[in-house]
Order: C-alpha cells, then structure tokens, then sequence
C-alpha cells in the first residue's frame, strides 16, 4: 500500500478499508506498529488516526489498550418485557454471557429493598454477569432477586449460556415485565471501567429497572451497567411514562 504522509492520511485509509471490510468487526486491528507498516506511515501518525477514529465511534481504543472495530449500532430497547441477551441476538448480533460473580445473599441497598419491597438491610440472591456483544465487552448485568419470591434462583442461572428468564421460568415465574426504569450517566467505577475495558474518563450509561409479575409483585431489579460509546437506548413510547 502506498504510504501516507500524516495521520490525516491514514485515517482516511483505515476509514476507506473500514467501509470496504477489510478489517473483523469485533476482531482487535492489528498493532500500532503493523498498522503503521501496512500504511507507510509512522506510529505517532497511527495513534492519531486511531484517536479520530474512536471519537467517531468506529472503534474502541484508549491508552495501554489495543483498537477493536466496533460492530454496527447495539440497539438497547426499553419496553415492556426488556430482555438484554435476547433483544440483541433478535437482532442479529452475537452475544455471549458469562457469570462474574453469584452470591446466595448479598445486602440490598435502601433503594433496590425498596424497589423489591422488602425492608431495609435485607439480604437476598446477587448475580452479576457481562455480556459481550460481537466480541467486545458491553455490558455488566447485576440482577437482584427478591428472596421471598424466588429463594432458589442462582442454581438455575449456572451453565455456559446464562439465562435470567428461563431461571425465573423454572422458578415458577412465567412471566414478568417492566415496571419502571431509571437511567444515570456518569463515569464508571475502577472495577466497572476495568471489565468493560474503557478507559475510567469515559461515562457508562447505568439503568435500575423494576420487574414485576402478572400481579404486580416486585420479583427483580436489575442494573445494567453500559457502554456509552456503543449502546443506544431505544425507548418504546407507552414505557416514556415509567422512566425515572
């Protein structure tokens, strides 16, 4: 390939052979130094077009981190019946789901032992997860259960395909949906920007969501912790009222 003279250069060959499909979506790009071989240009020239490229959103790059090309738009749908895992693969990405961490009973805060309707310093069923979407590090999945409801939950959320709705299906539980969901923006903690692999500047989008049974028994709440440079929120429009 021809070389280019200056970071404009390159990122306008990175963006030619994004478009073209040169590059995996969800494949980490080559190396600083292969990069600047394949374009004849020099590393500082490479650092820069990669920095133009990740404040356009095409890929994900920060300092001590390698580049990845971002998969086309994560739709993230808030509706009546929010399913993560499931609304995204509905869509044709490829997403994995492995357990972080489960515990058989972690404190609830005042606020989520509200939402569940259980009393302050109550204890109950914890477990976290994180969802790759198309090979990149998207989302943190916590999920608090309520204790009275659905005592025996995490047994049923093990294996390598984790599954929340088919745990609440064996649970006796067949059916539950959204009650309300309230959104935060804000920077991530140490360990969040670690797991996600963005750099600790970069904001999250965090959403506490209620889910409730058929009698409107609060059965989980649920925090999802985001990556803002690749999800956005679709909102369908009876949910605008239960947002928060």
């Amino acid at each position: 390939m021809a070389s280019v003279q200056n970071w404009r250069g390159v990122y306008h060959a990175m963006s030619e052979d994004i478009r073209a499909a040169r590059f995996e979506r969800g494949v980490k790009l080559p190396s600083q130094t292969e990069l600047a071989r394949r374009y004849g240009a020099s590393r500082h020239a490479v650092r820069r077009a990669l920095r133009a490229l990740s404040d356009d959103g095409a890929i994900s790059s920060w300092q001590g981190r390698e580049a990845v090309l971002l998969s086309r738009p994560i739709i993230y749908q808030i509706g009546h019946q929010t399913r993560l895992a499931t609304g995204l693969r509905a869509r044709g990405h490829f997403v994995e789901v492995s357990i972080v961490q489960t515990r058989e009973r972690r404190r609830l805060s005042s606020k989520i032992a509200a939402m569940l309707d259980m009393a302050p310093g109550t204890h109950g069923p914890f477990a976290e997860f994180m969802h790759h979407v198309d090979g990149v590090p998207t989302a943190l999945g916590r999920h608090y259960f309520n204790a009275r409801r659905v005592p025996n939950i995490l047994k049923d959320t093990e294996g390598a395909d984790p599954s929340v709705p088919e745990a609440f299906s064996r649970n006796g539980v067949t059916d539950y949906h959204r009650a309300a969901t309230f959104i935060e923006v804000r920077h991530p903690t140490a360990y969040e920007a670690l797991a996600l692999e963005i750099p600790p500047s970069q904001s999250v989008l965090c959403l506490l969501g209620q889910n409730v049974d058929d009698s409107r028994a609060p059965v989980e709440v649920t925090e999802a912790v985001v990556r803002s440079d690749t999800v956005t929120l679709q909102i369908d429009p009876h949910q605008v009222a239960d947002l928060a």
